[in-house]
């Protein structure tokens, strides 16, 4: 078991309506964070981020709550899910120096995860690359078209921020840096969805913060919650958005 001290790491896990993989991903989150803070003498804690689901997913995450005391559970009621305020905004629960949030369906391997949170050693965010010549990707044409189109947009809609892969659930900050950004995007605009990913790394580069990119391994998961016409409504904020109005 991790020894008692202080808490290094925090892992969020948002979820919605995941009932059929919550339990047997976040066990392997946390047998892969128990082994390697074993190894490097830290703590960490897993938080899961229950957006609103209206499956079995809160029992699901309340029981594993009770069995594991470093996984936690925070849950949001709502009609629909937020997909990245309420995560956003539960970042200040952390207890961690070092934050990261992961896709529930788990599309990015684990073997990447020690070196997604060491990457925040030497610079304030680290995050993965699905473009890097070195990742290893599988995925659906449509998922590919999809991904593509939206970073392409970014980089040529608003601030270049140099970076290829904005949209990726992989990503880890230090934890004052994080907190920092958030007073910069805000909290609550249900408008842009997973473009705040984007937006936040356009302020990052506003800032002067710095960003190491990863390669990672990526296998487009079955559970995938990314869809057609969900993601194109972001669009219109990414059009409007501007470092002034964000």
């Amino acid at each position: 078991m991790v020894k008692k001290m202080k808490i290094y790491y925090s892992i969020f896990i948002p979820c919605y309506n995941e009932e059929k993989c919550i339990e047997r991903n976040v066990l392997q989150v946390w047998d892969v964070m128990n082994a390697w803070c074993n190894l490097i003498d830290r703590n960490f804690e897993i938080i899961i981020v229950d957006d609103c689901s209206k499956d079995n997913t809160p029992r699901i995450t309340d029981r594993l709550q009770k069995m594991i005391k470093n996984i936690k559970v925070i849950h949001y009621k709502g009609k629909t899910p937020t997909r990245r305020e309420n995560l956003i905004r539960s970042f200040k629960k952390a207890k961690g120096d070092i934050i990261a949030y992961l896709d529930a369906d788990l599309s990015t391997s684990l073997k990447d995860l020690p070196l997604l949170l060491g990457g925040c050693e030497t610079h304030d965010i680290c995050i993965g690359n699905r473009y890097d010549k070195e990742s290893r990707i599988v995925r659906t044409k449509s998922r590919r078209v999809i991904s593509w189109g939206l970073n392409w947009l970014t980089r040529i809609i608003d601030h270049p921020t140099g970076i290829s892969d904005h949209f990726i659930g992989f990503k880890a900050f230090k934890k004052e840096c994080i907190l920092d950004l958030i007073k910069d995007t805000g909290v609550g605009n249900r408008w842009r969805g997973m473009w705040w990913d984007a937006e936040m790394l356009c302020y990052a580069k506003l800032n002067n913060y710095s960003i190491k990119r990863i390669p990672v391994d990526w296998i487009e998961s079955k559970w995938t919650k990314l869809h057609w016409k969900r993601e194109l409504k972001m669009v219109w904020y990414m059009l409007w958005w501007t470092p002034y109005n964000g």
